[in-house]
């Protein structure tokens, strides 16, 4: 079944910062080589520092100086809200990040450590459609309801006969996108990462609340990846 096409393709070279948009990505076993390649720790728990604990960090954006591969992480150059922009190989950088967020963190890649699998908050893909904004915008209107708020790494530009929150419908079903087919699992459950504040816009409580009420606190889906590929803008998209 015809879908639509890729209209973003989306990367997040550190946890919970904003991320780059792509052209085109191979996909891997482990999804889009790169993706939370990079992430902060909380040095007083020892768990990673998230944007619902730490919502500064939604503050900031991160992008990689090389294009990562399957098996390599590059370092990254992250701008935080004061307009400063640090490196991932700066000498205090853990030192900078702590003050940022006022607890004392380090930041670590995903080549350094071990538990690298809390790098991905449950699988390595995470898909959201248009039309399942666009009927998020029909239940809270006043709201933002940009793609950059649910960072998904696929946003998929659905045909004008596809509506509602349609991604549901996919559970353990196959995706195709582009050269990649990714199994559908569970629907992407949503937290105040949603609803904070980014560059861009603002604390909105409404968001959450809307996707509590309307859906259940689920929006979008996370998937593995079945077959390894390229993906491109503008790929068609389909169940099959």
């Amino acid at each position: 079944m015809h879908i639509g096409t890729v209209r973003q393709i989306w990367r997040f070279a550190v946890k919970s910062m904003a991320g780059e948009q792509l052209s085109s990505c191979f996909v891997g076993p482990r999804g889009i080589p790169g993706d939370r390649g990079w992430a902060v720790r909380d040095e007083t728990t020892g768990k990673l520092a998230t944007g619902s604990r730490h919502p500064l960090l939604m503050q900031c954006a991160a992008r990689y100086r090389e294009q990562p591969t399957n098996g390599s992480i590059h370092h990254v150059d992250m701008r935080f809200p004061t307009g400063v922009v640090l490196g991932s190989d700066a000498s205090d950088v853990n030192a900078q990040l702590t003050e940022l967020l006022e607890k004392p963190v380090s930041l670590s890649s995903l080549q350094q450590d071990i538990n690298a699998e809390d790098y991905f908050d449950v699988a390595p893909i995470h898909v959201l459609t248009t039309s399942s904004l666009g009927e998020m915008s029909r239940v809270y209107p006043q709201g933002i309801w940009d793609v950059r708020r649910f960072r998904p790494n696929f946003f998929v530009e659905t045909e004008s006969s596809v509506k509602g929150l349609i991604e549901f419908e996919w559970i353990g079903k196959t995706l195709r996108v582009g050269e990649v087919e990714v199994q559908c699992d569970i629907p992407t459950e949503r937290c105040a990462m949603a609803m904070n504040a980014q560059a861009e816009f603002a604390r909105d409580e409404g968001i959450l609340r809307s996707i509590k009420e309307a859906a259940n606190l689920n929006l979008g889906i996370y998937a593995k990846v079945i077959t390894t590929g390229e993906v491109r803008v503008g790929d068609v998209v389909e169940v099959i």
